[in-house]
């Protein structure tokens, strides 16, 4: 974690008295805990940490081991820092909070038993005088309760191939919505349509009415509708359901063990043109890479923002000849996140941010999902964190799950797609993910498959799925069901 001391350069060290930081666990808190310690501050105190503060602030970070009650932590002036050191702090008032990630298995900071400040605390820095502050860890991050319902369940299957893998139980986590004929019809069978959400989302949506709404639950013909859960047991961010170097084999998981456990014990009809795939962002590539190399399973696939789906367009940058990931040809430093044609951020900010955080940011998900191990099975980087050069041996090793790469070389495989696979795009994506699919379309549109991109011009990231787009695929599974 040292080497992020020289992300940016030092600023001469201050002429002021010592800057202390103290970290102390709550009373209820006994301990031992382990994990990572990150400590955040806030220079403008009138505004509320997010995503944007923490690109530009100081933070601070320590490896804590068997952490018990009655012991302070106090941060050493040359703690690893992102964008300033703790010496170099200006003068002025701080808003600062701190979290102690000690859930190893999943990747968000907020993950199940982490700890945090529930109170943000103020230091005031003011050159010559010493300077202390007291942050306590009084909270730990709950475990999500699923409410189930008369309609919705909770699903927790244990794969069989997974747990091999791993050498650890592993699990399939989901959330089932049976319509309202469920209990009455109990000799009928049903069509399945299976939701793959996109960063942050999981099987909790079955639960959310205005979720549900927008996947288009209750549209039409009568369905079951499953919403997955890509980020299950996996700490480098999302599997996505991609069978995966590093993180395992979940797309087949999925298809061969999931899939009839449904058929068997939810009466979902076993015919694989009435099972139906839907996603968005990174739930939208991981639907598509399933119906790509499970091209029989599934009777049609809907998707929305998916990932990259070619890797010449990579969130703005081509991985094979392009040389650095953080600037272009011309040395300017790579846009991030767009938003009426402004970039608000680069990609520079974002991975270095997410390096210094630790496991599970949405690049290092990428590597898990694309790449190769290293000797200890973690994801080997594709870009050097603080010059952005691209390796490309680690370029090279991404290319099977290039999907327009894939598409051309599978091309008689792909002509025996149960059903319509359709990628829609917005023309103003704040991830220029509209050039990828459009990349896509380009090196596939003469090939006879029944793969279509749309390109809707006016739709961002965000708001390409829609009520209405939803009805419109609720309507077309509905013709294929009835045929």
């Amino acid at each position: 974690m040292k080497e992020f001391c020289f992300l940016l350069l030092f600023l001469p060290n201050a002429l002021h008295a010592q800057v202390r930081v103290n970290v102390h666990l709550a009373p209820n808190l006994m301990g031992p805990y382990s994990g990572q310690l990150l400590v955040y501050t806030l220079s403008d105190t009138s505004k509320h940490f997010s995503d944007d503060t923490f690109e530009n602030e100081a933070a601070f970070t320590m490896q804590v081991p068997e952490w018990t009650q009655g012991k302070v932590i106090t941060l050493p002036p040359d703690v690893p820092f992102f964008n300033i050191g703790l010496k170099d702090l200006k003068d002025g008032y701080y808003r600062m909070v701190a979290i102690l990630r000690t859930n190893t298995s999943e990747h968000r900071k907020l993950s199940v038993g982490n700890l945090y400040t529930r109170k943000e605390v103020i230091l005031k820095v003011q050159k010559g005088q010493d300077s202390s502050v007291d942050l306590e860890l009084n909270a730990a991050i709950p475990d999500q309760v699923f409410r189930e319902d008369e309609h919705t369940k909770l699903l927790k299957f244990l794969s069989p191939s997974l747990s091999t893998q791993k050498k650890k139980d592993t699990y399939i986590l989901a959330g089932i919505y049976l319509p309202p004929s469920f209990y009455r019809d109990t000799d009928r069978n049903y069509p399945v349509v299976f939701v793959h959400p996109g960063w942050g989302g999981t099987h909790f949506q079955a639960t959310n009415p205005s979720i549900r709404k927008l996947y288009g639950v209750g549209l039409g013909e009568e369905k079951i509708f499953v919403f997955m859960n890509p980020e299950a047991q996996t700490p480098y961010g999302l599997h996505a359901f991609v069978d995966s170097r590093v993180n395992g084999d979940w797309g087949t998981a999925f298809v061969q063990e999931f899939i009839p456990y449904l058929v068997k014990q939810y009466r979902v009809n076993p015919d694989p043109k009435l099972h139906f795939l839907t996603g968005q962002s990174s739930g939208g590539y991981g639907a598509l890479w399933l119906a790509l190399h499970f091209s029989t399973s599934f009777g049609g696939t809907w998707v929305t923002s998916p990932d990259p789906i070619d890797f010449t367009h990579f969130t703005g940058v081509d991985i094979y000849h392009d040389q650095n990931y953080y600037y272009d040809q011309n040395g300017k430093e790579r846009g991030f996140m767009t938003v009426e044609g402004t970039f608000k951020s680069t990609l520079k900010k974002t991975i270095q941010l997410e390096r210094f955080e630790g496991d599970g940011g949405q690049q290092q998900s990428f590597e898990a999902e694309f790449g190769l191990p290293d000797e200890k099975g973690r994801p080997v980087h594709l870009m050097d964190v603080l010059t952005g050069e691209i390796n490309k041996e680690v370029a090279e090793s991404w290319k099977p799950y290039d999907l327009a790469l894939y598409t051309l070389n599978n091309i008689e495989k792909l002509k025996k797609l149960a059903g319509p696979v359709k990628i829609f795009v917005g023309g103003k994506d704040n991830f220029l993910l509209h050039k990828s699919a459009q990349a896509f379309q380009e090196k596939t549109k003469n090939l006879g498959l029944n793969i279509h991109v749309i390109t809707l011009p006016e739709a961002d990231h965000f708001n390409v799925r829609t009520v209405e787009l939803s009805a419109e695929m609720q309507s077309e599974i509905d013709q294929l069901i009835k045929n």
